[in-house]
């Protein structure tokens, strides 16, 4: 995939380049940052290459040539304005209409309403591209250890092409333990805010997202009693919003349990990866599958869909 190139730019050297910093360790695998303090220093860096993000602080959002090529932005840049509450210093009105994220928080804060904004931008270039998207399906009857990094992995090499939304539906997926990190909002919080239309869908994904080795991804549930709970329509309605309205290519949904709708959200897949370990005891469980699998009247799932993946194996 390619890498999201986004300039910070700010009289404050110490700012900047603390902040963009930041943002390389954090995010390098999916964004890569550069820090500017001089205007001029900006603008022969831009000249050759094109950001795709520019974070105007203080000292550049009144450069006069700068204010010239927000104003005739052709290139597809995205321009932020960044916000001092106690500001006293006169700011264009071009300046005044981009979107614009406050200055002083946490720079996780702001890298997130930053890659919201960016993300609902991409979204209306995909809708307008009118680009095929995909979904993807990932299962294992016996619960082989395998599923998951079988996902993780093929989602990974469908990144280096194209933006892939990776979703977790186990209930115990692991995930805080296994990547050291605290999640704030969960595949859960996401679901409630998409289907009551509280916000459209590319801001409350990019709210909730998180990335590892170029995939992005939502939190799995914390509370994975709670996906039993959720009708059928509820998870349908919620695949098709974040087909349509999410922003991203292909969506992977690695299903830890046959959760409500399964098998509808089965037949949406263009491919569906059915993921077995070897030996006499796992044979069983995937014979019952497919023996489930052809009494769904209202399901169509054809051999082009159904795939067989045996540790972590596509064949």
């Amino acid at each position: 995939m390619k890498k999201i190139l986004i300039a910070v730019c700010d009289m404050d050297g110490s700012y900047g380049e603390k902040l963009g910093e930041w943002i390389s360790l954090r995010r390098g695998e999916r964004m890569i940052s550069v820090s500017f303090s001089s205007p001029e220093h900006f603008l022969e860096y831009n000249s050759g290459t094109r950001q795709d993000i520019v974070l105007l602080g203080r000292g550049f959002y009144d450069h006069p040539q700068i204010c010239k090529e927000v104003s005739g932005n052709a290139g597809g840049t995205l321009w932020v304005y960044l916000h001092e509450s106690e500001e006293n210093m006169q700011v264009p009105d071009n300046i005044r209409g981009l979107p614009r994220v406050e200055k002083y928080q946490p720079a996780q804060a702001i890298l997130r309403e930053v890659f919201s904004l960016y993300q609902q931008c991409e979204t209306c270039a995909l809708q307008e591209a009118g680009g095929k998207k995909e979904i993807i399906g990932v299962y294992s009857p016996g619960h082989s250890i395998w599923q998951t990094p079988f996902s993780l992995t093929y989602a990974q090499a469908l990144a280096q092409k194209e933006k892939v939304l990776y979703l977790n539906f186990q209930e115990c997926a692991g995930f805080e333990d296994w990547f050291r990190e605290e999640y704030d909002k969960d595949l859960l919080d996401v679901m409630y805010l998409c289907l009551s239309n509280e916000v459209d869908v590319a801001s409350c994904v990019s709210g909730a997202c998180y990335s590892m080795e170029g995939i992005d991804y939502i939190p799995p549930a914390k509370d994975g009693v709670c996906l039993g709970e959720i009708s059928s329509e509820d998870y349908v309605r919620f695949v098709r919003l974040l087909e349509k309205g999410s922003g991203y290519r292909t969506i992977l949904l690695d299903f830890g349990m046959m959760v409500p709708g399964f098998f509808q959200m089965l037949s949406m897949c263009s491919k569906a990866f059915i993921v077995s370990e070897t030996g006499e005891l796992v044979k069983a469980p995937l014979l019952q599958f497919r023996q489930m699998a052809g009494r769904q009247e209202d399901v169509q799932l054809d051999d082009k869909q159904v795939k067989d993946g045996k540790h972590a194996q596509i064949c």
